[in-house]
């Protein structure tokens, strides 16, 4: 499954640690995806963007798997966007449950909905 293992404590801090890690991802995927439209709508190239972007301190691996099919308009389902759209709102759910704002999940969540 992974890599590396974590001791993350009480019963249930799996599931959170799987949340954030999902809504960190989807916030960076809707960024990632406005980023390579506003590139096109200004003349840049995006295939350039996204090896800009792949040799830059914002380098994440699934900028350089994703990006070559995004710029192709090609969306081939690696996670369903209801998955994702699910995870959000779940993560939503849990950071109200500790009083904890986060707007921009909040922000990327009303774009998966739609």
């Amino acid at each position: 499954m992974g890599k590396s293992r974590f001791y993350l404590g009480d019963v249930g801090n799996g599931a959170a640690m799987k949340l954030v890690v999902n809504m960190v991802m989807g916030s960076m995927m809707v960024s990632f995806a406005e980023g390579l439209l506003l590139s096109e709508k200004v003349g840049l190239d995006p295939n350039t963007v996204v090896e800009v972007i792949s040799q830059g301190a914002i380098n994440a691996p699934m900028f350089s798997l994703k990006g070559p099919s995004m710029v192709k308009a090609a969306y081939p389902t690696a996670f369903p966007l209801k998955h994702q759209q699910k995870d959000l709102r779940l993560a939503l759910a849990l950071a109200e449950s500790v009083s904890q704002p986060i707007p921009t999940a909040a922000a990327a969540n009303e774009l998966y909905k739609v």
